[in-house]
């Protein structure tokens, strides 16, 4: 298993790829974590090679990519910040994967027809699994080391193209993550801008993925909210007067939450 070469570690985990129509997630599932379990036994020195030996496999086909970060989805969260001594091997694939799954990419990179009738459903499970081993990655970074700025820049633009989707179940907690983990005043201004220029698009369910986003933005960043309040105010006062009444409702519980987290009522702002 330690060795790049082997097939062992290639060949349990294929099964997405080759047989698709025998595909069950549970069995994928108990697969990995027994992979895990091998994982454990390894050293250092070993097990580096061996995830850079299954990032090339991965990239051979979609169903592969899928696979891959599932298991680091799983294997992040069990290593927790051990995991932030590798995720620097996997960050460029997995921004490169996220960029593909925006809805502008969504038919391309699929190897055959049958393939990109399941599209959207493909790149459901290969953005999910993405976003929970950065998420993972993120909220495991206590030492503020792993997000530089350069990294920051590379992937804040994909998630916001993201916050356009249906479902952003996996892509808040990540998304509104992501300047905690930066750590940086100057980054916290740039997400924050960012962010709320988003909730000038004309679909309410985009405006309201935002508001949820930074509803969680605001209750992560607490009492250092406050350096960020006068930017955010024209934002806010144009978002509660939303057209749409689930996204004012939102926005209320946005003004709530500044509230508490800054001590100071919001009444004379708006």
């Amino acid at each position: 298993l330690a060795s790049s070469s082997s097939p062992i570690g290639t060949s349990i985990l294929s099964l997405r790829d080759t047989a698709p129509s025998r595909f069950c997630q549970t069995s994928e599932d108990q697969t990995i974590s027994c992979f895990i379990s091998l994982v454990y036994k390894l050293r250092e020195n070993d097990f580096l090679p061996l995830l850079i030996s299954l990032l090339e496999w991965s990239e051979e086909t979609v169903a592969k990519s899928i696979t891959f970060f599932n298991l680091t989805s799983q294997l992040s969260e069990k290593l927790q910040g051990l995991f932030l001594l590798f995720a620097g091997s996997i960050f460029v694939s997995l921004v490169g994967k996220l960029e593909s799954c925006k809805p502008d990419n969504a038919d391309s990179g699929f190897e055959s027809k049958k393939r990109k009738k399941s599209g959207m459903e493909f790149m459901g499970d290969l953005e999910k699994y993405c976003l929970m081993t950065l998420f993972n990655i993120l909220k495991f970074d206590t030492t503020h080391t792993f997000l530089t700025a350069d990294r920051f820049d590379s992937i804040l633009p994909i998630l916001l193209e993201l916050i356009c989707t249906t479902d952003i179940t996996h892509l808040q907690p990540t998304l509104s993550e992501l300047p905690i983990a930066a750590n940086n005043p100057r980054l916290w201004k740039q997400f924050n801008f960012q962010l709320l220029s988003r909730a000038k698009s004309i679909e309410p369910r985009v405006r309201q993925n935002v508001a949820s986003v930074y509803l969680d933005f605001v209750a992560k960043m607490g009492q250092s909210y406050s350096d960020l309040l006068s930017d955010s105010l024209p934002f806010i006062a144009e978002l509660l007067e939303d057209s749409d009444e689930t996204v004012e409702g939102t926005v209320k519980e946005i003004v709530e939450k500044i509230e508490e987290v800054t001590g100071e009522s919001m009444d004379q702002h708006l």
